[in-house]
């Protein structure tokens, strides 16, 4: 039997949500630098099994989300997007992250994106907080 590879992320990926921050909500202010980091990687844990944060990272199954805010959406070089993806005319803004992260089918139909959603508005801005600082 053959499974869809967005299936088989979405398997994957769905255990990794429970990773997250037991500090949900809770800012880095007064953090060191490596546990700011550390903080981000959990935050960003079910992002992780598909895509990459750093600067100039490569890609997984999705593209690398460095610097993402400001981005539009489908442009980030050397990554095959869905024609949804590209038509989309999305600029990424915390509020368009929010929504998409929240629920990406809803916000952009047809996207190939296998993640189901965070339900948990604590935890979305907790990851598009991690993504603002540049998830290094």
């Amino acid at each position: 039997m053959r499974f869809p590879v967005p299936l088989i992320v979405a398997i994957i990926a769905l255990p990794l949500s429970a990773c997250g921050d037991g500090n949900k909500g809770v800012g880095n202010e007064g953090a060191t630098t490596s546990q700011a980091d550390s903080s981000a990687r959990r935050v960003l844990a079910p992002c992780a099994a598909c895509h990459t944060f750093n600067e100039g990272g490569g890609r997984r199954a999705g593209p690398n989300l460095h610097a993402i805010i400001g981005r539009t959406a489908g442009t980030h070089p050397g990554f095959t997007y869905s024609d949804a993806m590209k038509e989309s005319g999305i600029v990424w803004t915390p509020e368009t992250l929010d929504a998409f992260i929240a629920n990406p089918h809803k916000l952009i139909p047809r996207s190939r994106m296998a993640y189901p959603g965070e339900p948990d508005a604590a935890r979305r801005k907790a990851m598009i907080e991690a993504l603002g600082d540049g998830a290094e």
